[in-house]
């Protein structure tokens, strides 16, 4: 009977340090210029966005913006018919024609023009608009799938703007929600964004 006890106290203890662990909040490098990095720990709610999920979920973030949506990208394909990019590009002219602060940080190649040449037309396309639009320079690769909306919610994953990409592969991402981690990650943001250009 005794060896029945430890063994429950034993399988409780580790239920308890099972579900601590799997309750972390998430890390960032705080990055301060000290070269004495650390991890600090902040709280997030995360959520995993796979797959067919990511359209109607990207959809409804921008239709529900309030403030700003800023967006790193390594590809936006342009296409002249109506599918699920073309909207997810029309959703933010839209939320910037309503008041929303609308940046858009896209790669440029100075090896892979098809990249390249469909980031310049839609990059066109957004800034006939009024929208703010940068390139990174020719030689870096900014491979990142990065949106900061309402200084709350992050979106960070594989899944580039194409029709592939939305419609059909297997695509991993995951949406943050906390002020501090979208704090995080402007400050990324805009340490990219000031080593862009606005033409080409």
């Amino acid at each position: 009977m005794k060896k029945v006890k430890i063994e429950f106290l034993f399988l409780i203890i580790l239920l308890f340090i099972f579900v601590i662990s799997s309750c972390q909040p998430a890390a960032v490098d705080n990055d301060d210029g000290t070269g004495n990095d650390t991890l600090t720990l902040i709280p997030t709610k995360a959520k995993m966005v796979c797959n067919r999920d990511y359209y109607p979920l990207m959809y409804s973030l921008f239709d529900n913006s309030k403030k700003n949506i800023f967006c790193v990208m390594y590809n936006i394909n342009s296409y002249d018919y109506d599918n699920e990019v073309t909207r997810l590009v029309d959703r933010l002219i839209v939320a910037h024609e309503r008041g929303v602060v609308v940046k858009v940080l896209l790669e440029q190649s100075d090896w892979n023009s098809d990249v390249t040449n469909s980031n310049h037309q839609v990059g066109d396309q957004l800034k006939s608009y009024g929208i703010d639009v940068r390139y990174d320079p020719l030689t870096v690769t900014t491979h990142c799938k990065l949106f900061i909306i309402d200084s709350l919610y992050v979106m960070v994953g594989s899944t580039n703007w194409t029709i592939s990409a939305v419609n059909s592969n297997n695509e991993a991402n995951t949406l943050l929600e906390g002020e501090e981690i979208a704090l995080d990650f402007t400050g990324y943001f805009e340490n990219l964004w000031k080593n862009s250009f606005d033409g080409r």
